[in-house]
């Protein structure tokens, strides 16, 4: 593991299950928000999305991050200037650096660009030159005492010059609207004379962390996240609107779904899935089969423990395309799956119970489920056994 994907572990277990989506409220997300002046170029949009994130955090960990940033920034500078280029490969029309399925890739994309490699390991590959450094230090200049800021962004910028110098691409492809380096990284790669774009991956609700983000261009599922992004001060003209593969309707299976019920986890913890699984055996008695798939990124071993006695579908066990398809139901809290349901006429179900103050607050978070067609499983639950 590489310093950077250290230290990224580090600040994920520092945070542990805290939540800043739910924990920081709306109104003091918004205030912030609008109490920023409105950046005049990329490297300020992306230093007011750094200190929109920055907001959220306690000020105890952005003291941390500062003193560590502080220390290591010359330290791995140096470094990264020491280590050799990069093997050239055989050169492609763009590069997508992205460490899963490649599916939520637009087929405009796939039409406009020939050639277009995916990179898994890009954390892995890291360099910089004389040039770069030119750059870096018109950051400094900007920004003196922001070394978190300028560290992450020297450390993004490592990784993009790695692929540049690899692939020598027409396109930088990502997913990252989240990361506050974004808009520097799009200054960057128009220096290199390349296009920088974003693609979406997950359910997006009104969250500061997503704000000021500028890509030259940034494709969403539907016009309201469109709205959304706009809401939150991110660059308006960047938007396409396209459907990937992963979410259109796929082809359905010629039998019927064998699963009445799948619940879909996220990163809920272990008290909140111990009320899941009451209510899922409620369900159960009166015959339902259910089936329960945690989030790949959030599985342990309480998973087995907590909801024995029921189908536990493990992600690389079975594809998400599958689990949708053979459900007749589908339920969580918010999570991209239950609008993957929804295109595939799959009914959807909102978990109002089990975290119902998170649930009251999707409302103002605007959560595109809300706004279709859906039910709630208290309603559920109240419904009488069939006899």
């Amino acid at each position: 593991m590489n310093l950077l994907q250290t230290l990224k572990s580090a600040v994920i277990r520092l945070n542990g299950h805290r939540n800043t989506l739910f924990d920081v409220p709306m109104a003091r997300q918004k205030a912030f928000l609008e109490s920023l002046p409105e950046p005049e170029d990329l490297l300020e949009r992306s230093y007011a999305q750094y200190r929109c994130q920055m907001m959220l955090e306690r000020p105890i960990l952005r003291a941390g991050y500062q003193l560590a940033a502080m220390l290591l920034l010359p330290i791995y500078q140096r470094q990264l200037l020491r280590r050799p280029a990069p093997r050239k490969e055989q050169a492609a029309d763009a590069v997508f650096a992205y460490d899963s399925e490649d599916t939520i890739l637009p087929e405009s994309l796939r039409g406009e660009f020939a050639d277009i490699c995916q990179v898994r390991d890009f954390q892995n590959a890291l360099f910089l030159t004389g040039e770069d450094c030119s750059f870096l230090r018109e950051l400094a200049r900007r920004y003196p005492t922001a070394f978190y800021f300028r560290f992450k962004c020297m450390a993004k910028l490592a990784m993009y010059r790695s692929l540049y110098e690899t692939y020598r691409p027409k396109a930088i492809l990502v997913s990252e609207e989240y990361s506050y380096t974004s808009s520097f990284l799009s200054e960057y790669c128009h220096r290199l004379g390349v296009e920088h774009i974003n693609v979406m991956h997950g359910e997006k609700l009104y969250y500061i962390r997503d704000s000021f983000f500028c890509f030259d261009r940034c494709y969403v599922w539907d016009e309201c996240y469109r709205r959304l992004f706009c809401d939150l001060r991110t660059e308006p003209m960047q938007f396409r609107v396209e459907l990937p593969p992963s979410m259109l309707p796929w082809e359905k299976p010629s039998t019927p779904p064998e699963v009445d019920l799948t619940y879909y986890l996220q990163a809920e913890p272990t008290e909140q899935r111990m009320q899941i699984a009451a209510a899922l055996h409620t369900l159960q008695a009166r015959g339902m089969v259910i089936a329960v798939r945690p989030h790949p990124l959030y599985c342990d071993d309480t998973l087995l423990e907590i909801f024995s006695g029921f189908t536990l579908e493990m992600p690389g066990n079975c594809s998400i395309e599958q689990s949708i398809l053979r459900t007749k139901c589908a339920v969580s809290l918010y999570s991209t799956v239950l609008l993957q349901a929804s295109i595939n006429g799959v009914a959807v179900v909102i978990d109002d119970l089990t975290a119902p103050e998170r649930f009251a607050q999707l409302k103002s978070l605007r959560y595109i489920m809300l706004d279709k067609p859906h039910g709630l499983l208290s309603a559920l639950l109240q419904e009488e056994s069939p006899t």
